[in-house]
């Protein structure tokens, strides 16, 4: 059976000489983390067995301070005990240790690209989730996902797998949330299908209506349709030098007689008409 390194403990441990009342409480906190480690309890379990831990204002204190003194934030390879005192601090409403691990922590890895870390943060944020405290580190690591998954979506090398990335939205709802308003919002250039976008976000479609009702607060085919007539618009208003044909084409009509039958149904104008106002406001804009 592996051996139990519990490096961040003893780091403690040792900084707490000096100070005998403080040194019995990190021996009561080390105890413990070191039945909790034995145990090999789930995360739910961990958080249970430790939140005591983050009323005692003076503990948690020393602790940040001593991992502050430190050239570099815990890692993942400090020791086994890593994980129980990200927890303990992280269950902690006190500014200065939800300040360390946003400003500290988790904006190191960020820095250093500490994937492993950030996604074990994902785990404790779901954990977490709901207190409002820890928003400032879920929006840091929330980020650091996003940029990647918008890598990946517009063909840039990215740092991250696809499994990496997709962890991490599984774990934050609000990261799931912005990646696939971002899918929406790269893909619906392709089509004005709503099955036709729910396959490129590869996604069921069943699924996909749901989260996108969720999220918008209407239909797919609903929001397609208004931002169909949006960049209509947007094109006759904008782009005087294009014909009616080219809008049409632009817009994914198959022909000007479809076009046609489109603006006489949603905007109770032919083609023509509405061209001819929408100049009308290009002139206007001109001219101011």
């Amino acid at each position: 059976m592996k051996q139990i390194e519990l490096k961040l403990t003893e780091l403690l441990l040792q900084s707490a000489q000096s100070d005998s009342e403080l040194l019995l409480r990190i021996e009561g906190l080390a105890a413990r983390i070191k039945e909790v480690l034995k145990s090999r309890h789930s995360l739910t379990r961990m958080k249970k067995e430790l939140e005591i831990f983050s009323s005692d204002t003076g503990l948690l204190r020393f602790v940040v301070e001593t991992f502050k003194s430190q050239s570099e934030p815990p890692t993942l390879s400090a020791g086994d005990d890593y994980k129980a005192y990200m927890m303990m601090l992280a269950c902690s409403p006190e500014n200065f240790a939800y300040c360390y691990l946003s400003n500290d922590v988790t904006a190191v890895y960020v820095e250093q690209c500490r994937t492993e870390e950030l996604l074990f943060f994902c785990d404790l944020l779901r954990l977490l989730r709901g207190r409002s405290y820890l928003y400032c580190v879920e929006n840091r690591v929330s980020d650091y996902f996003f940029q990647e998954r918008r890598n990946i979506l517009k063909n840039r090398p990215s740092k991250l797998k696809e499994h990496e990335v997709q962890y991490a939205e599984s774990r934050l709802k609000g990261l799931a949330r912005v990646v696939f308003r971002l899918k929406v919002d790269i893909y619906s250039y392709h089509t004005f299908v709503a099955e036709e976008l729910a396959e490129m976000c590869g996604m069921s479609y069943s699924l996909f209506r749901s989260r996108f009702r969720r999220y918008y607060g209407m239909s797919a085919a609903e929001w397609l349709r208004q931002e169909r007539i949006s960049r209509i618009i947007t094109d006759m208003t904008c782009r005087p030098e294009l014909s009616i044909r080219e809008i049409a084409q632009r817009n994914q009509f198959p022909s000007p007689s479809n076009f046609a039958d489109f603006c006489n149904q949603q905007l109770q104008k032919n083609p023509s008409k509405l061209f001819s106002e929408c100049y009308e406001i290009w002139k206007e804009r001109r001219t101011k």
